[in-house]
């Protein structure tokens, strides 16, 4: 070995003994075990016969518990272009319609054919790429040529899940490897670990592209003047640092992207998130993605669901009850109901104890017919109801008890009508809001929504008549910086739709302040994942990560600190803006209407009674004349 290639081979820090040794059957057991341990099955593509002899591929016929399909020759080689063409084709294949995806493929290759050769691009398959067995072990120029290839790969592909089996041991390529210019070397491999645990424990600092745009959890700040991305707050940045504090990697952070989640183009393109992970220029997106098909799966994927959420309706709040008639809607029908019953039941019954009294000559009541009496009673039935003084008691004593029992109760429901009007006087009444879907439909109001994520399944056609006559109604506002909620709220007409945390956390003070309402029937429920390019190296480390901060209830605490966060905030902010309002109400002629109403009306039935009374009482005057001058005529003509 030449002094130049040694001294390059400890500055590479790559280990290379001149008299190592070829493996043997014991030491291949024990290094092959890891790697072929998650493999359910195993492509072993040999060029000719000669290719059998060698010792890996004998030792995967032989003695590895694999189902192993061998393939020969033409079955699997391609020439250099139509291997190019079906690469630059498998963007656009369906998973299973890529032959080399998620294969675990083992294949016998010269260095030379390594090296210049395109090898099988897919992330998500284990390679064992077995060169020819030589008599010597790989020299530092080899190694060299060898790590260039891999890092080339690594760069381009992101494989990383290879192993390059040599008749002296095996190696593997660290992409984290630190190295005076860059990252990445190639290491020999000792068969402790399968490379996802081995690698992706410690990514030593490694950078990662992270974008995270507004959304619920995620609040980026950008610098008004430069447009740039200062800082980013929220549960999903707390998220993010504690990725990046334990898996070891260095975030750069992104551009929040201005279509945010991504919408797709008439010619089959995707903007936003989405697009950046179709055109590999992003790494992670730790912004909440609700878990469904967005028609990217050969492109995209989702971690492991990190929380869920509801897509929900909201609407205009239902407007206030004038003051006018607000006394009417004090207390509910039911009570009203009550009320106006209960007193005719109880004139009902002074009416039969009256009877039994005349019956029983208890009481003599002269002049007056016993519905003259009835009429009475009804009359001072309500006056004893509407808690007034009568100007005469009956005689019988047992009415006049029965009256003190009607004074009893009418005081109770005289408090009930007193608190309640207190109340609403303190805090208005509004109309009925819209409760269910069935409401939301019979209202007529047009749904509005920005993504479009948010309504391609909201409402299923198929589902009933109703989702279809809503599916209907949904409307598209284009533009993402529109404020959807600030515009019901204030001008009404419409109603939108949202995340009901978002509701909740962003748009709470309208809730406050009875501008919107959220429609109790959210008609979707979703988890929500962060997201990722498919079969990312580092999926598996990120998932396990999520999963150990989920179970120890890490985010479910973080989730509940932001949400008592806002809850303090706005309530400290609607109490002072409302204190005045809302702690002392100061009563003004206009809250008297009904009042002024009342008298009103009662002025025009009592001018309606005493015009009434007053011809009755003419028409019976005239009555008895007639009568009494025709009496005497018959008595005339007897004589």
């Amino acid at each position: 070995m030449s002094t130049l290639s040694s001294i390059l081979l400890l500055i590479l820090g790559l280990p290379w003994s001149e008299g190592s040794s070829r493996l043997t059957l014991m030491e291949l057991n024990d290094l092959m075990a890891m790697p072929t341990r998650d493999v359910l099955q195993l492509h072993l593509r040999l060029r000719t016969n000669a290719d059998a002899s060698n010792m890996y591929v004998q030792w995967f016929l032989n003695h590895s518990q694999l189902p192993i399909v061998v393939q020969m020759g033409q079955e699997w080689q391609l020439n250099e272009q139509d291997l190019l063409a079906s690469q630059e084709q498998d963007q656009d294949q369906e998973p299973e319609q890529n032959p080399d995806n998620r294969l675990n493929i083992a294949m016998v290759t010269s260095l030379t054919e390594f090296i210049t050769k395109p090898m099988p691009t897919s992330r998500a398959g284990v390679y064992f790429n077995i060169l020819e067995e030589t008599v010597a072990d790989l020299s530092p120029d080899e190694l060299m040529q060898l790590e260039q290839s891999c890092r080339l790969q690594w760069t381009q592909h992101k494989i990383y899940n290879r192993y390059i089996l040599t008749t002296y041991g095996i190696w593997i390529y660290d992409p984290f490897g630190r190295m005076d210019n860059g990252f990445g070397r190639l290491v020999s491999y000792a068969g402790d670990e399968g490379l996802p645990t081995l690698l992706f424990h410690d990514m030593r600092g490694y950078p990662l592209r992270v974008q995270m745009f507004k959304s619920v959890y995620a609040r980026p700040e950008i610098d008004k003047e430069t447009g740039l991305l200062v800082r980013v707050t929220g549960l999903d940045w707390l998220v993010a640092q504690m990725l990046q504090e334990r898996l070891n990697f260095t975030m750069v952070l992104q551009q929040p992207d201005k279509n945010y989640f991504g919408e797709r183009s008439a010619n089959g393109s995707y903007n936003g998130a989405i697009g950046s992970i179709i055109r590999d220029g992003l790494d992670i997106c730790l912004t909440g993605f609700f878990v469904k098909d967005y028609l990217v799966q050969q492109f995209m994927d989702f971690t492991v669901a990190v929380y869920d959420d509801e897509l929900c309706i909201y609407v205009p709040k239902a407007s206030r009850i004038p003051q006018s008639i607000l006394p009417i809607f004090a207390v509910g029908y039911d009570i009203w109901l009550g009320f106006i019953l209960s007193a005719f039941v109880c004139a009902l019954i002074w009416l039969v104890l009256r009877i039994i009294n005349l019956q029983l000559n208890i009481v003599r009541v002269h002049g007056k017919r016993l519905f003259q009496q009835a009429l009475a009673i009804v009359v001072d039935t309500w006056v004893v109801w509407v808690r007034v003084n009568l100007s005469q008691l009956p005689e019988s004593y047992a009415e006049r008890m029965f009256i003190g029992s009607l004074c009893l109760v009418s005081v109770i429901f005289g408090a009930i009508f007193e608190s309640s009007l207190a109340t609403v006087y303190i805090h208005p009444l509004h109309y009925r809001d819209i409760v269910t879907l069935q409401d939301l439909d019979d209202s007529g109001l047009k749904v509005v929504y920005k993504y479009t994520s948010m309504a391609d399944d909201l409402f299923f056609s198929e589902t009933s008549a109703l989702y279809a006559s809503l599916n209907k109604k949904l409307s598209w506002n284009r533009n993402l910086h529109a404020d959807v909620i600030d515009d019901v709220a204030r001008h009404g007409g419409k109603a939108g739709v949202s995340r009901y945390l978002s509701l909740m956390l962003e748009s709470s003070h309208y809730m406050l302040m009875r501008r919107i309402w959220i429609v109790p029937e959210c008609p979707k429920y979703y988890t929500i994942s962060y997201v990722m390019p498919r079969d990312a190296p580092w999926e598996d480390a990120i998932n396990a990560l999520l999963l150990r901060l989920l179970s120890a209830g890490i985010i479910a605490k973080w989730i509940k600190d932001q949400k008592s966060q806002v809850d303090i905030e706005m309530r400290g902010k609607m109490n002072e803006a409302d204190a005045d309002d809302n702690v002392v109400r100061v009563l003004t002629i206009e809250d008297l209407q009904l009042a002024f109403y009342v008298v009103l009306c009662g002025n025009l039935f009592g001018l309606l009674g005493f015009l009434l009374e007053h011809a009755w009482q003419r028409i019976t005057k005239k009555v008895k004349a007639t009568t009494s001058r025709e009496s005497p005529l018959p008595n005339a003509r007897r004589k």
